[in-house]
């Protein structure tokens, strides 16, 4: 299996999170949505089964959008839910894979900086920043450890996606700190499931 593979859970995957968070992380998510830009060029990396994708062409029609998911079954799940959405684009892979010819005005980036290590997320958040517009939006929201319950939630959780996954770190990187520590200006936040989970927008 490779790491970080959501393929074996691509079909239970929006039922699960449901199951352990009900509504609530749907509605982080959707939080600071309204930020983006009306045209702008929106990059969204480990965009899931897609639901926020429809959520964010809903809201933004004029939007250009750059799904980026490693999960061949995930972007699937997505065009699913997206037929006929021409200002999408589907791309296969990371990081690594985002064109170098698009500067983007958004990105968004939701339990996807949760995937790497205090030692491999700054190279992930500064290749990101390379493809950025000047004054560009970044949302975020992703797991907090602001309790001691929240640790063993996440122990729990990397348990399950290291079985299921091959899910690669073990331990949550402070990705707010790291994002700003990172050229990032944070305007805003908001906690969500006990604190346990943070949604938040910068710009770059």
């Amino acid at each position: 299996m490779k790491p970080n593979d959501f393929d074996r859970v691509a079909f239970i995957y929006d039922r699960l999170v449901r199951l352990v968070f009900g509504k609530t992380i749907v509605r982080a998510q959707l939080y600071f949505l309204h930020l983006i830009p009306e045209e702008a060029n929106v990059l969204i990396l480990g965009g899931g089964t897609g639901w926020l994708l429809k959520e964010l062409i809903l809201a933004k029609p004029q939007a250009t959008v750059w799904y980026i998911d490693a999960s061949a079954k995930m972007i699937a799940r997505a065009k699913e839910k997206t037929e006929n959405c021409q200002q999408i684009y589907f791309i296969q892979g990371t990081e690594n894979d985002i064109p170098a010819a698009i500067q983007f005005n958004a990105v968004i980036t939701h339990f996807y900086l949760d995937l790497f290590s205090e030692e491999t997320l700054p190279p992930v958040i500064l290749k990101i920043k390379n493809h950025l517009s000047a004054n560009a939006i970044w949302l975020a929201t992703d797991f907090v450890k602001k309790a001691w319950w929240h640790k063993v939630l996440l122990k729990m959780m990397h348990l399950f996606f290291r079985f299921t996954s091959n899910l690669q770190t073990t331990m949550l990187p402070d990705w707010s700190e790291m994002l700003q520590k990172h050229g990032g200006k944070k305007y805003g936040s908001n906690f969500f499931y006990g604190r346990f989970i943070e949604a938040a927008w910068y710009r770059f």
